[in-house]
C-alpha cells in the first residue's frame, strides 16, 4: 500500500509543475484508474481515454487537493469517475448512436431480430427486479456495479458499517440470482 506520506508529496510536485511527478503517481495508481473506468464505461478503448483525461486533470487541478477531504487514492478515483461521467454524457452518448455499416446489416438481419427482442424483455426484466429490491439494496448495488465503487468505498461514502454493506449486496444478488432461476 502506498505511503499516503510520499502520495501527498507527489501531489505537491505535480502542484509545482513536476511532469515527473505525475508519471510516478500514473505508475503507482494508473491500473487501478484503468480497472474502476473500465467497469463504468463501454471497453477498454473508452477507459483508456478517460484514464488519460482523469490524469490530466490531476495535472491541472492538484492545486486543489485537500487531505483532510480523503486520501490522494481517492481523490483520483473521484476525479476518474466524474471523468467517466463527463464521457457518458458527451461522447458516450454519441457513440451509443452511432453505427457501423456492419453493425446496421446485423440490424437488417432477420435472424437476429429474436434474439435482440429475447434480450431486451431479459434486460427489462432485471430492471424491474432490481427496480423492487429494498432500496438500501439498490443503493449498493448502483454504487458498486455502476458506479465502481469497492464495498469499502461505498461504507466510507454512506456512512454505513462494512458488514452491512457486505450484507445488502449479497442479499441483493441472492434475490437476483432466485428471481432469475424462477423466471427459467
Amino acid at each position: 500500500m502506498p505511503d499516503k506520506a510520499d502520495d501527498m508529496r507527489l501531489i505537491d510536485r505535480i502542484a509545482s509543475g513536476d511532469a515527473d511527478a505525475l508519471g510516478e503517481l500514473y505508475d503507482r495508481y494508473g491500473r487501478v484508474a484503468f480497472g474502476v473506468l473500465y467497469r463504468m464505461l463501454p471497453g477498454p478503448e473508452a477507459a483508456e481515454e478517460v484514464a488519460q483525461d482523469a490524469f490530466h486533470s490531476v495535472w491541472r487541478q492538484a492545486r486543489s487537493y485537500r487531505p483532510e477531504r480523503g486520501s490522494v487514492r481517492t481523490w483520483l478515483l473521484a476525479i476518474c469517475r466524474n471523468a467517466a461521467i463527463d464521457w457518458r454524457r458527451t461522447r458516450g452518448k454519441r457513440l451509443e448512436r452511432e453505427v457501423t455499416i456492419e453493425a446496421a446489416a446485423e440490424l437488417l438481419s432477420d435472424a437476429r431480430v429474436d434474439e435482440r427482442v429475447v434480450s431486451a424483455m431479459r434486460a427489462e426484466r432485471v430492471r424491474k427486479m432490481v427496480g423492487e429490491l429494498p432500496k438500501e439494496q439498490r443503493d449498493v448495488l448502483a454504487l458498486a456495479f455502476w458506479g465502481g465503487y469497492s464495498q469499502s468505498e461505498i461504507a466510507a461514502r454512506t456512512d454505513t458499517p462494512l458488514g452491512t454493506v457486505k450484507s445488502r449486496v449479497r442479499l441483493a444478488m441472492n434475490k437476483l440470482r432466485e428471481s432469475l432461476e424462477d423466471e427459467r
